[in-house]
């Protein structure tokens, strides 16, 4: 480890040789000072374990200084022994405690009084920056460990994510409608509430996508989607089922209002505005839709599906760009 650096200040040069002379066999720097203010001025400078300040000096005296370094926050736990010939009294002494000295030495001072408090101290503040030191590491260590989580836990969403989600559009894949509606079948029941499920598909893809390309099919897919999930409510989970086809699965909603939905979608799409295609603005795309309920439709998750798929492709025969609810054909 290394020396300690101890600051004497005393404005009789004498004086600084001999204290100078006492603590030479020490492990340590010394640094010597003619004034308080000389000294204020150095411990900016260098980390000192310890001050041996002499209390009579003319414009800053060592009861000064102290009460100076102890002001500041940087230095306020900066020991300090005050050296003093003047008084031996009580009231001299208790003077320098007040100032901020830890301790108190009277001149002529003892050599080996001085040098086993000069030791005490520069152990003390050699503990002091070991624990610093290793809380520094600790803290180090802290900081690499959440790192560490963070970066753990944003993979752990990503991996999250793309196991329930579709990567095209953003929406909720196959595999998350089919534990998810499992769930919201149960809720219903439990509750005694409707449970309504619409899929729906985009006419005429395959042509669309021959003339214009999978790239523009692709847009007017995450086109879909976005419009889906703008038109759905926080409860409504939106789902890309496969392909050009989307379920929205709809919590609380009877036929009425199921009805209503799909229709409000089929018209959004059909009057929308042209999709972008770079500088080229694509043909408007329109919708068919098939709805199915709970229980009317089905009593479980593949019923529900099914139904909602038979009433989609009817919707198809029937001519596209319509709404038809499942088994009871009605439009």
């Amino acid at each position: 480890m290394n020396k300690s650096n101890i600051l004497i200040v005393d404005d009789d040069l004498v004086n600084l040789l001999v204290l100078e002379k006492m603590l030479k066999n020490q492990d340590l720097n010394i640094t010597k000072a003619g004034s308080g203010i000389e000294a204020l001025e150095l411990i900016e400078k260098t980390n000192f374990a310890l001050i041996l300040l002499d209390a009579q000096m003319p414009e800053l005296n060592g009861f000064e200084t102290a009460k100076k370094i102890r002001s500041s926050k940087k230095h306020r736990d900066l020991p300090i022994i005050i050296l003093s010939a003047v008084s031996k009294t009580k009231e001299f002494i208790l003077k320098g405690y007040e100032a901020g000295a830890v301790d108190y030495l009277l001149k002529p001072i003892d050599q080996f009084l001085l040098m086993s408090k000069v030791n005490v101290f520069c152990e003390l503040h050699k503990q002091k920056e070991l624990l610093e030191g290793k809380n520094s590491e600790l803290n180090k260590l802290n900081v690499k460990l959440h790192e560490e989580i963070s970066k753990q836990e944003k993979i752990k969403q990503k991996l999250l994510f793309q196991a329930i989600r579709d990567p095209l559009t953003g929406l909720f894949n196959r595999r998350y409608l089919e534990e998810s509606l499992e769930r919201e079948i149960s809720k219903a029941k439990r509750q005694k509430i409707p449970l309504g499920l619409i899929m729906l598909d985009a006419d005429h893809f395959k042509d669309f996508n021959d003339v214009y390309g999978h790239i523009a099919g692709d847009i007017v897919l995450k086109h879909l989607s976005t419009l889906l999930v703008k038109n759905s409510r926080k409860e409504d989970i939106a789902c890309r089922f496969g392909g050009e086809e989307f379920v929205l699965v709809l919590p609380g909603t009877d036929e009425i209002v199921a009805r209503k939905r799909a229709e409000d979608l089929r018209l959004i799409v059909e009057t929308g505005k042209p999709i972008r295609h770079g500088k080229k603005e694509l043909p408007n795309i329109t919708i068919s839709l098939g709805i199915a309920l709970l229980p009317e439709h089905g009593k479980t998750a593949i019923g529900l599906v099914t139904a909602a798929d038979q009433a989609l492709y009817q919707a198809k025969r029937e001519g596209r760009n319509r709404v038809v609810v499942a088994s009871t054909g009605k439009k």
